[in-house]
């Protein structure tokens, strides 16, 4: 999901390359699962949202739509991969064609 949504920013390659040494965490999303980027140079309380940066949308199993937003911290670096199942409940699986 991360490469697909990397596909959609200016320069894909220079973020996809980051993928192998990414740190996330999980975020309390009552089983959606967004992940949180670590930054290495900043803690978590000095961060703050900057901008939706890429986005797909695609159904969950069952039919429910999902969409998924890849987001910028305020200093332009990875900040959460928020996902969002519009009825609100547990993502079942995760597979955007």
């Amino acid at each position: 999901m991360l490469r697909r949504l990397f596909q959609q920013l200016e320069d894909p390659g220079a973020w996809a390359g980051r993928l192998d040494y990414l740190k996330v965490r999980d975020m309390p999303d009552s089983g959606m699962g967004s992940l949180c980027f670590v930054s290495p140079m900043r803690s978590p309380h000095e961060r703050r949202f900057g901008r939706r940066v890429a986005e797909l949308q695609f159904n969950d199993v069952d039919g429910v739509a999902i969409l998924a937003s890849l987001n910028v911290d305020d200093e332009g670096e990875l900040y959460e991969l928020d996902i969002w199942r519009t009825d609100f409940k547990p993502v079942i699986k995760l597979s955007p064609p």
